[in-house]
């Protein structure tokens, strides 16, 4: 898990109900659409500033992109959310009501937000990564499976944004760096068995809440990021828009601040 610099491979919690099976033709047109909506998307500057891991994080996302050496790893289709005032406006509007339902659902069932010292939960992070053998059609890496290669990752990450049980166990985990003007949802996962219940929709926004609410006094940070829409599986996206992401077009800026 260590040296990761953007998200492993999720577990969807929701997917859209199924659909007949489409022609070729259908789904070459869908994903062509889907591709214009990115490459129109709105531009901004997102200034990156902060410690080592910071530094690390804007060095990955200013890279060549591995199959399209023209252009910047993380440039096109960013998934962003511009943080509004309070929570209370982030939750609002029709395209929110889905995402209040599921809040409402999780809260009911007795989970609960809370910032939790890593540590104290190794074997509960480890009981989560193993919950389910794919994450997104794809297997997770191997040191995701072993406890002592987690435990190791998470020395350096004392809290963790988490979903608890009325038990008081750890059933989803968020590593949120700060990197700037943006926190990244870098590792994000739940537990397979709970993931209906609507914990990662508790999870992001609670994430997000607190980030509202611990904000610098010039109002940073202004955004917060969810990887890229480049790519990214239909349920996946689902999800992302559902709590408010956007594709976005980013020139990431690297600041030097006392």
């Amino acid at each position: 898990m260590s040296g990761s610099s953007g998200p492993v491979p999720e577990q969807v919690p929701e997917r859209p109900a199924e659909r007949p099976v489409e022609s070729r033709r259908d789904r070459l047109r869908k994903s062509w659409d889907r591709n214009l909506v990115i490459l129109r998307s709105p531009r901004v500057r997102i200034e990156m500033y902060g410690d080592a891991h910071a530094a690390r994080i804007f060095r990955t996302f200013s890279a060549r992109h591995r199959r399209f050496k023209f252009t910047r790893a993380k440039r096109w289709g960013v998934g962003l959310v511009q943080l509004p005032a309070t929570m209370d406006e982030y939750l609002s509007g029709s395209s929110k009501e889905l995402l209040r339902r599921k809040r409402r659902a999780a809260s009911k069932a007795g989970f609960r937000y809370a910032i939790v010292a890593a540590a104290d939960h190794i074997d509960e992070i480890l009981a989560i990564n193993l919950s389910s053998p794919t994450r997104q059609g794809r297997s997770l890496p191997g040191y995701y499976l072993d406890r002592e290669h987690v435990a190791e990752t998470f020395s350096d990450r004392p809290n963790v944004h988490a979903i608890l049980d009325q038990e008081g166990r750890l059933r989803a985990y968020a590593w949120v760096p700060r990197a700037g003007d943006f926190i990244l949802f870098e590792t994000l996962l739940g537990h397979a068995d709970d993931l209906e219940t609507g914990v990662m929709y508790l999870l992001m926004s609670e994430v997000i809440g607190a980030t509202i609410a611990g904000r610098d006094p010039d109002g940073s940070p202004h955004w917060a990021m969810y990887d890229t829409f480049w790519g990214a599986a239909p349920g996946l996206a689902y999800f992302k828009t559902r709590l408010g992401f956007k594709p976005y077009t980013v020139d990431w800026a690297w600041v030097d601040r006392a």
